[in-house]
Formats: structure tokens, C-alpha cells, sequence
């Protein structure tokens, strides 16, 4: 069984009378990729440095690496691989000499030795990528970069604050082959993400909402457990009519082409909706079921917590 790398207790954060962070409890594992959801300002950027030791306690209580994250974080520190979203290395500098930069600053004995294998792990080799201005590459490749930088120290978790976000599709799919190898060689990595296909290929995924923590579970039981379904249901005129566009058996809609995708709690609540949208004038095709999303069971879950909706 893989050993508990984090492990925290009714974490919890306030600045002034505003609770960031709202009695956390998680347990992470070594070698996990861990995907951190939640929308701008939920507290999840704030939770991850917290279990890390980087953001004091107000509350609660934990450790991370064997070290309690209140009194020595110091310990915990050079442990630790950060990335963060926005790129902040030298770009007048080439790949090779911002390498060489970071392992001098880790005080990496073998600078060269070093920078060779980060060269090839992260496939700067080809191509003479290695010698490139950092300032002349693509937005994919910055952070790559940046990643091999976070890792020059051979961090055993690694921290990435939203490290996809600009870079194209392609790209962040290249990115997340790479954690997923490191991930494999017993690194954690803590990741926060806003992209679905992401959070997808997470081992785990942890959803963060006003501070507090609806979902911590791996992504394909989060969905099998969602009580939601979808289906795809021919139609183009409903948000022309409000009154139909957000009816209360009605979770979600979307245009979606000359259809409307529909998520609700049963394919009963998607039945009657359509039959009642013929007493508008309003004539739907049959309904066809399709998958519910991550991003449906996040929908849903930011309704319950506002109130929109009743608990399940």
C-alpha cells in the first residue's frame, strides 16, 4: 500500500471574519496525482500551500513529509517543487542557462550533470530546444520549463498552481503525459485545474467550494456516485422562454449545435420537461441519453451549496 504523504485535520483558515479554508480533512498518498477543482476564490490555491506548510494555520492540524506543517515547515520547504501560473523565468536567457540558473540557486552540486538530465526528461533535446531564448517559445513550452525547474531538486511533492492556463490543447496534453510519468516514479503532485479532460486523468480529485470540501474521491466514482443523467434532446427555440429555460426539474442547459443538452436528476424530470414544452409550441425530438460530466456534478454541487436546488 502506498504510504500518507499529507494528512490533515479540520484545516482552517480566516482572514479577518472571511473562513478561506473550512475545517479540510484529506489524506494524500505518495506518488497521487491530485487534482484540486473549485472556481476562482474557493480556497483551493490557499488549502494546497496550507498542507504544505507555506500558509499558516488558523486552525486544525496536520503533516506533510513526517513534519507537523504548523511548527516546522521550515523542514518541509526544500521537499517542495512550485509552479506557478504565471511564467517567471528569464526569457533573454536560453533553456539551458535558466536551468543551470535554478539548480546553482538549489545548490545542486552537479549543475551540469543536472541540467543534462532535466534537458532530456522533458524532451528539450530535440530540435536544439535546449539553446533556445526562452522568450522566442510557445506558451507550452514555457511552462515546461518552468515544470523542469520545479523539479531540478528532485522535489518528493510538487506543487502547480493552474499550469495550463493560456496553453493550447495539444500542449497540455504533452504537459500531463510528463506528470503523470513523475507521478509514477512515487513524486505527489498537487495540481489545481479548471479543465475537466485534466482533472480526467487525475488519480484523485478534490473539489473545494466556499472553503469547504464536497469531493475527494477518484474522478470515475465521483461520477458513477453523481444522481445525475443527461441527454441530448432536439431542440433550438427554448431560451428564447425563461420560464422553460430554467425550470426546477431542469439542473442544466446548454446549446449544443441544433440540439440542447439537458442534465437533470431523472430521465423521469427530462420526460415530463419535454412533453410540457409542447404546450408552449415548442416541439422536441425523443431524447437521447449521454454521459453526465465532471463538470455537470460540479454545477450541481455549487446549486446545492447556494441554495438553488435540494439536497440529495
Amino acid at each position: 500500500m502506498a504510504q500518507s504523504i499529507i494528512e490533515v485535520r479540520d484545516l482552517t483558515k480566516t482572514f479577518g471574519d472571511k473562513t478561506v479554508v473550512d475545517q479540510l480533512n484529506m489524506t494524500i498518498e505518495e506518488g497521487q496525482l491530485y487534482g484540486f477543482l473549485g472556481p476562482n476564490g474557493s480556497g483551493k490555491t490557499t488549502a494546497i500551500r496550507m498542507m504544505c506548510g507555506l500558509v499558516p494555520l488558523t486552525s486544525g492540524r496536520g503533516t506533510c513529509l513526517g513534519f507537523d506543517i504548523a511548527t516546522q515547515a521550515p523542514k518541509i520547504k526544500p521537499l517542495l517543487g512550485y509552479m506557478t501560473q504565471h511564467f517567471s523565468l528569464y526569457r533573454d536567457l536560453t533553456v539551458r542557462e535558466n536551468l543551470q540558473f535554478v539548480c546553482k540557486l538549489y545548490g545542486i552540486k552537479d549543475v551540469a550533470g543536472r541540467v543534462t538530465e532535466l534537458v532530456k526528461q522533458f524532451a528539450f533535446d530535440n530540435e536544439g530546444r535546449d539553446n533556445q531564448r526562452v522568450g522566442t517559445m510557445s506558451g507550452g513550452w514555457k511552462q515546461r520549463l518552468a515544470l523542469a525547474c520545479a523539479m531540478a531538486h528532485r522535489p518528493r511533492i510538487l506543487l502547480l498552481d493552474e499550469p495550463t492556463a493560456g496553453v493550447d490543447p495539444k500542449a497540455r496534453e504533452a504537459f500531463w503525459d510528463i506528470l503523470q510519468d513523475i507521478a509514477s516514479t512515487g513524486v505527489s503532485v498537487l495540481v489545481s485545474t479548471h479543465y475537466m479532460d485534466e482533472a480526467m486523468r487525475s488519480n484523485r480529485i478534490a473539489y473545494v467550494l466556499y472553503g469547504r470540501l464536497l469531493v475527494d474521491d477518484a474522478p470515475e466514482k465521483v461520477l458513477a456516485a453523481a444522481p445525475l443523467v443527461a441527454a441530448q434532446v432536439p431542440l433550438q427555440e427554448v431560451f428564447r422562454h425563461p420560464h422553460l429555460a430554467h425550470d426546477p426539474r431542469i439542473v442544466r442547459l446548454s446549446q449544443q449545435g441544433n440540439s440542447i443538452r439537458v442534465v437533470a436528476r431523472s430521465h423521469e424530470d427530462i420526460g415530463s420537461w419535454v412533453h410540457d414544452l409542447a404546450q408552449h409550441g415548442l416541439h422536441a425530438g425523443t431524447p437521447v441519453d449521454i454521459d453526465v460530466g465532471l463538470e455537470d456534478v460540479f454545477f450541481y454541487l455549487t446549486l446545492q451549496q447556494q441554495g438553488s436546488i435540494t439536497q440529495f
